[in-house]
């Protein structure tokens, strides 16, 4: 079985754009891309630090550990508030770094982790 893991670290704008224009470029080719693993890239620390704050990430701890049946559950494993808990789960599953499953109105929805492993980067290089 194969391990899903996610990149996350800190990438320059300038970096980003010329990843994608390469990628283009081999798309344009009609080449084929060779698979590569997840990444979630940050313009700078501080907006890293921001979006992943200590709380956000006790979230993902706390889903890993526990495996809540909803996001209240969650929320009261966590200690906060549901209203709370649910705005960061949001912001979390548009970054794809959460799911959240039984979607359906009416219906508690579960927090999962789509990954094995989250590999947290940080490289400083001039």
């Amino acid at each position: 079985m194969k391990v899903r893991r996610i990149k996350i670290g800190i990438r320059r704008p300038e970096e980003s754009l010329k990843e994608a224009k390469a990628i283009a470029r081999h798309l344009k080719a009609g080449e084929k891309l060779p698979e590569r693993e997840e990444e979630l890239y940050f313009a700078d620390l501080a907006t890293l630090r921001k979006v992943l704050s200590p709380k956000r990430l006790a979230l993902l701890w706390a889903i890993v550990e526990h495996a809540p049946h909803s996001v209240r559950d969650l929320a009261e494993r966590v200690g906060r508030d549901i209203k709370n808990v649910s705005q960061d789960l949001a912001l979390l599953s548009r970054l794809g770094l959460v799911g959240l499953k039984g979607a359906r109105r009416g219906e508690a929805q579960t927090p999962t982790l789509p990954y094995d492993e989250i590999e947290l980067n940080l490289r400083i290089h001039l």
